[in-house]
């Protein structure tokens, strides 16, 4: 029996709706963001509304399938990539995740957070960073130790659940979170499950990965949204190989389980 896992990333783009007299267009999207044609759209994890407002601007507010939502914003740009203005964040049970301002791409002032129960978090600060930076690089989130570090993270801590095994069940499970500008991780969520004793076990182990390296733009701490296939599979193969959208590879061994 073996355990595969490789990864795509995504940056994730969010805005705010506010009431304005403007024409709104609804997108579906798929787990990882991209938006869906009408005919699949049946299988859209998120949906996206975005309305140009009098100031060019373009607010957003995507919920999850089910209704709930799941951030409000404002971006500057029409590729949704330069946020402004207050913004909010929320748990799929309607909790609130975060909540804080932007200026210009980059997190400014105090963003209050929470658990998923509700419970406070400490609040982070950021400084209001009003000036030209020399730096504009863009650098994606890195895994402590790298992908041979994963891979052993995976190989000692991923668990086929014994009824699951007793009951033959394979799949890949596609988990969603955030690696946030701390580097923690958040929002993990199954997207795409096979059934609940294989979903739990690869929420489980997303959700208690180690802090991570954060991703940066123009040099400084950015959120980064990834989506996780988890494979469980009874087959005895060999390793299986991740490539992320970026391009990188990376072998995954498969833990054989007796």
């Amino acid at each position: 029996m073996k355990f595969a896992l490789h990864f795509l990333t995504f940056i994730s783009v969010f805005a705010l709706i506010e009431p304005v007299s403007a024409q709104t267009r609804t997108e579906y999207l798929d787990p990882q963001f991209n938006i869906m044609s009408a005919e699949a759209s049946q299988k859209s994890k998120f949906v996206r509304s975005v309305t140009m407002l009098s100031d060019s601007s373009l607010a957003v507010q995507v919920n999850y399938v089910t209704g709930e939502t799941m951030m409000t914003g404002r971006y500057t740009d029409p590729d949704l990539t330069v946020e402004d203005g207050d913004f909010a964040y929320f748990y799929a049970n309607g909790t609130t995740e975060s909540t804080g301002r932007f200026r210009n791409g980059t997190k400014i002032g105090t963003w209050k957070r929470w658990n998923y129960d509700g419970r406070e978090k400490p609040n982070r600060f950021y400084p209001d960073e009003n000036f030209r930076r020399s730096n504009r690089t863009t650098a994606a989130a890195k895994f402590p130790g790298g992908s041979a570090a994963l891979q052993k993270l995976v190989i000692d801590s991923l668990v086929y659940p014994s009824e699951a095994k007793q009951r033959k069940l394979e799949g890949t499970v596609y988990v969603t979170f955030v690696i946030d500008e701390a580097g923690d991780v958040r929002q993990a969520e199954v997207s795409d499950g096979v059934h609940y004793l294989l979903d739990e076990e690869a929420l489980r182990f997303v959700s208690k990965m180690p802090s991570w390296t954060a991703a940066t733009r123009h040099g400084l701490p950015v959120d980064t949204s990834f989506i996780m296939p988890i494979t469980f599979s009874l087959k005895d193969e060999s390793s299986v190989t991740g490539v992320t959208n970026k391009g990188a590879t990376g072998q995954v061994p498969n833990k054989k389980m007796n």
